[in-house]
């Protein structure tokens, strides 16, 4: 594996890539930077590790067609070929070899091939997977886009909300939208938390052009939505002054003297009553 990788603007300077968190586009460069010659990096978890991103933003690689991850484990980087040319006496051939045989090679991008196609390259009778079924393939591969299932993940509830406040038109039945949100929900978030980071982020990034873009799932559900929920000021309740009680009127009489005022009462009584 040589030590110095190449990146094409034609892949990095692409809307698709910069809208991704930039969490997610360090990862790709780490990829990058740690893939043999034919673009397969053999430990994407230690990376991730070394260089501080997450599961969510491998995942959200994998989604966006940005790598293609397999069962043993391994990635290989899509446009490995648009990135990187190696010349012959330098070129060092991956040890993925079982990988690489499940590839094809279309135009510099890597792809799933349906039939198993030798060395990777299509002949003259053999069909190239069409984009769609490319799509099915991967998605198959990633085991934490999950399928939709209204009554334990409240997808619909959180992009209709968010579209509502936005004006925007989310799918909630997008896959990428639906793996951040059941990966919040699995840490122990609830509906009312997720609205709460999108009421925070609307009042802070509504009228900046730079910030409004990134008024979307990927980004408020993303690694950092556990962050944005903390920067939600915390209204202080006010404790209610409780009326304080009245006095007491103050008994000076000692019961002492009230059985001595109870004994005079009782004398005059009997001298009153007594005859002349």
């Amino acid at each position: 594996m040589r030590n110095k990788r190449m990146f094409s603007i034609d892949v990095v300077d692409t809307d698709k890539f910069l809208d991704m968190p930039t969490s997610t586009q360090a990862l790709y460069f780490h990829l990058g930077m740690r893939a043999d010659d034919d673009g397969f990096v053999t430990s994407p978890k230690k990376i991730l590790a070394i260089s501080g991103c997450n599961n969510d933003d491998l995942s959200l690689l994998i989604a966006k067609n940005f790598i293609i991850p397999f069962e043993s484990g391994v990635i290989v980087i899509t446009d490995w070929k648009t990135n990187n040319y190696l010349r012959g006496d330098r070129y060092a051939a991956t040890r993925c070899i079982e990988e690489k045989k499940s590839l094809v090679e279309i135009n510099g991008k890597y792809q799933i091939s349906l039939d198993g196609v030798p060395d990777g390259i299509p002949n003259s009778n053999q069909c190239v997977p069409g984009v769609a079924t490319q799509k099915r393939i991967e998605e198959n591969r990633i085991n934490n886009i999950v399928e939709q299932s209204p009554t334990t993940y409240p997808f619909k509830e959180i992009i209709e909300y968010l579209n509502q406040r936005t004006g925007k038109k989310f799918k909630y039945s997008s896959k990428a939208n639906q793996k951040h949100i059941k990966a919040r929900i699995n840490e122990g978030y609830a509906l009312e938390d997720f609205k709460k980071v999108i009421d925070w982020k609307i009042s802070q990034w509504t009228g900046n052009k730079e910030m409004e873009r990134y008024l979307r799932p990927e980004t408020l559900f993303g690694a950092k939505f556990e962050g944005y929920l903390n920067e939600i000021p915390v209204a202080r309740k006010v404790q209610p002054i409780e009326p304080e009680e009245p006095e007491k009127p103050i008994d000076l009489w000692s019961d002492e003297q009230c059985h001595i005022m109870n004994l005079k009462n009782r004398m005059r009584g009997t001298f009153r009553d007594h005859p002349a």
